[in-house]
């Protein structure tokens, strides 16, 4: 596998999948900013539990523990303590969350090699096989090439730009000639883009919007009945990238007309468990503008995809962005071969585009044939409602719109397509790809 460099907010979506055959894997940080490279570890370990594999998340930072202020609950006693003075990893072994467990470091040990080079690790690496869990260590560096344990990858937390030719950490070049896969270059976020001006470019660093923006008839006379904020956010579902930002906007831009400033309702109800099998969940972030008419050309624009919907979400200070979000696939890895055509046929600028794990979108119909969800879906964009078909196992089709992370970030749109008449339904994004 080539090592590609990714974001903090990008890997957790596709950790589960490039895990899926591993099963140790050790985290290093080449960096100053530890507590920053252990939130990111952090971060993968949960997606990866709460995609159903046990994880054991390991804090090898002997000198200076860095894992514990993210945990939950720890013991006094850690890793230390059951390597050298034989406390049993059952009590130093404590739960996160489910599927998550955490062991610290413990007692600060007299020699780290002790640990480091301890002859457990095997037996502890071969039980954790047999169970099919995944153990994740976070090691420095320069104990990457004492650590008596094959590894099945090797993941670099470190900042943009950063090179693993062993130079600045020799440890890490040590270990890479041993032969250990290099997975993922973890590096920092780039700084946010301010929302005023506009941007001439998109805020992900992509291809320029349209010179000629393409506004539908059916947005303008929508905008006359509901005004210009609320048609704009409805036509968009909303979403994030992950754990970054912090919010989603719970209400429409302000200075919108006074039904759409009321529309932070409760978030719709969940959906019930879906079927795995027939699971869509994933997409691709492709832009992001904070202009909705830029990121709707932008849509349109982008190579007639038929599963495209822009996403108002609100950063922070940053104000409301609307992001391009592209695709409804079964896997990460399929989302990210999909990322990797775009990026090999410019229509991507690489190594940008976010993985997007969005298994919730409004359910506004169902058909029982493609030419009559194609009729529905017409419709509905005509009106400036971004609708997307996707076809059903049954041979149905449904005609669905946005793509949301969990049912809260979804409240806005709910509220807003209440106000347009819509009879929509929160649900699972299933079916066959599209």
């Amino acid at each position: 596998m080539t090592p590609r460099e990714v974001t903090p907010t990008h890997f957790p979506n596709l950790a589960a999948t490039l895990f899926a055959d591993r099963t140790v894997i050790a985290f290093t940080p080449a960096t100053n900013d530890v507590a920053w490279a252990a939130s990111a570890a952090w971060a993968a370990a949960r997606a990866v539990a709460r995609a159903g594999r046990r994880v054991g998340l390991v804090d090898l930072s002997l000198e200076r523990p860095a894992l514990h202020p993210g945990a939950t609950d720890s013991a006094d006693e850690g890793i230390v303590d059951a390597f050298v003075f034989g406390v049993s990893m059952g009590h130093v072994a404590r739960e996160q969350e489910p599927d998550l467990y955490f062991i610290s470091v413990g007692t600060v040990p007299t020699d780290p090699n002790q640990v480091w080079a301890n002859e457990r690790w095997r037996r502890l690496a071969r039980g954790f096989r047999q169970e099919g869990a995944l153990l994740v260590l976070f090691v420095p560096p320069a104990a990457l090439p004492r650590l008596n344990l094959e590894l099945d990858g090797l993941v670099v937390l470190a900042p943009v730009g950063y090179a693993p030719d062993g130079l600045t950490f020799p440890g890490i070049g040590e270990r890479l000639k041993r032969g250990t896969p290099l997975i993922a270059i973890v590096c920092t976020e780039r700084s946010a883009p301010r929302p005023t001006p506009p941007p001439r470019r998109p805020s992900f660093g992509l291809r320029p919007p349209p010179r000629r923006p393409v506004v539908r008839p059916g947005v303008i006379a929508a905008v006359a009945v509901v005004g210009l904020a609320a048609v704009l956010a409805v036509r968009f579902g909303l979403g994030s990238d992950g754990s970054q930002p912090a919010a989603v906007a719970e209400e429409p831009v302000p200075d919108s007309s006074a039904g759409a400033s009321a529309a932070a309702a409760a978030a719709p109800a969940a959906p019930a468990a879906p079927n795995p099998g027939d699971s869509l969940f994933y997409s691709v972030q492709v832009a992001a503008f904070n202009r909705a008419d830029q990121a709707t050309a932008y849509a349109q624009d982008f190579g007639g995809a038929d599963a495209a919907t822009v996403s108002p979400v609100r950063l922070g200070r940053q104000g409301l962005w609307f992001r391009v979000i592209i695709g409804a696939f079964p896997t990460a890895s399929d989302a990210d071969s999909l990322l990797r055509a775009w990026w090999r046929r410019g229509a991507v600028e690489r190594p940008n585009g976010t993985i997007l794990r969005t298994p919730h979108a409004f359910l506004v119909g169902r058909e029982a044939t493609p030419e009559a969800a194609h009729e529905l879906a017409g419709g509905l964009r005509r009106r400036g409602v971004a609708a997307y078909i996707v076809p059903a196992p049954d041979g149905s089709a449904l005609v669905l719109v946005g793509a949301f992370e969990a049912p809260d970030q979804a409240r806005a749109a709910d509220s807003l397509l209440r106000l347009t008449g819509l009879s929509a339904t929160l649900a699972y994004r299933m079916g066959t790809r599209p």
